[in-house]
């Protein structure tokens, strides 16, 4: 067992067939937090993986940067890996995500390279990785003291733009995130949760009140465009309701959840 790695990750509705992919990280220490689990989840979940794991849950969604931030206090190894049910990864692409952190005292996170095979880096590249601003957050490797330090994911947010949040505060401070060119992984994307009306509501609604939180917490927030979009979706709704388009609709209704939960967020921030 690698002592240096422990593997984290966050479910929320996920299908016990794609947690078989966790018998990838049987070499690892594996903390796994679950968000409204079912009845026997952490049996089910134990029986399709095959592997030993710490397991924590909550009866309610709490949200992925809570619940991050809850896996990343209970790390005590040196690195630790953030990743997703519908990450495909292999054990020589994260011992190369590892080596990685060798090149720059400053690296704290490093991310494989998304691809469904592997190839052959070119000798005339002097180095195995690319300096990056912006990292697919989907899976990464990161160093759990300088993580600790520089503090995880913002708990206001809770689903979405977290990830570009804390992006944006690496890129200010002397810290770096890299892409590793021989480490690989396949991202299935999207397949995470079971699809129903609920989970794309939580989720639609999520991204447009962690857009409007991340233009606030930037400085970038304009009233004129939360008043337009407001609009705009209110005006949809009608038409997507007129014409039965019911996913149409509720795509709307949550746009208009998301810039509500914000407006509840500015005004009590503002009290």
């Amino acid at each position: 067992m690698d002592r240096e790695i422990t593997v984290i990750l966050t479910l929320y509705k996920t299908p016990y067939n794609l947690l078989y992919s966790l018998r990838q990280y049987k070499k690892y220490k594996v903390i796994i937090f679950e968000q409204a689990p079912n009845k026997d989840s952490k049996k089910k979940i134990e029986k399709v993986s095959n592997i030993k794991f710490d397991y924590y849950s909550s009866k309610k969604n709490i949200g992925l940067p809570k619940a991050s931030n809850f896996l990343l206090s209970k790390v005590q190894t040196r690195y630790l890996l953030f990743t997703q049910p519908d990450i495909k990864i292999d054990n020589k692409s994260i011992i190369n995500l590892k080596k990685s952190f060798k090149v720059n005292k400053n690296v704290i996170l490093s991310s494989p390279t998304y691809s469904k095979k592997r190839t052959k880096i070119k000798k005339s590249l002097l180095k195995n990785y690319i300096e990056k601003t912006r990292l697919n957050m989907a899976c990464v490797l990161c160093d759990t003291k300088k993580l600790k330090k520089i503090g995880f994911f913002d708990e206001d947010f809770f689903l979405y733009w977290e990830d570009v949040f804390l992006m944006k505060k690496i890129n200010f401070s002397r810290f770096k995130m890299i892409q590793v060119l021989d480490s690989y992984a396949v991202h299935s994307g999207s397949k995470s949760s079971i699809k129903d009306y609920k989970v794309n509501f939580i989720r639609n609604s999520n991204f447009k009140y962690g857009e409007f939180l991340f233009d606030f917490k930037t400085r970038k927030f304009r009233s004129l465009k939360m008043i337009r979009q407001i609009i705009q979706n209110i005006l949809y709704s009608f038409i997507n309701l007129l014409f039965f388009k019911k996913e149409s609709l509720l795509n709307n209704l949550s746009n208009i959840y998301g810039i509500y939960k914000f407006i509840i967020f500015f005004l009590i921030r503002h009290k």
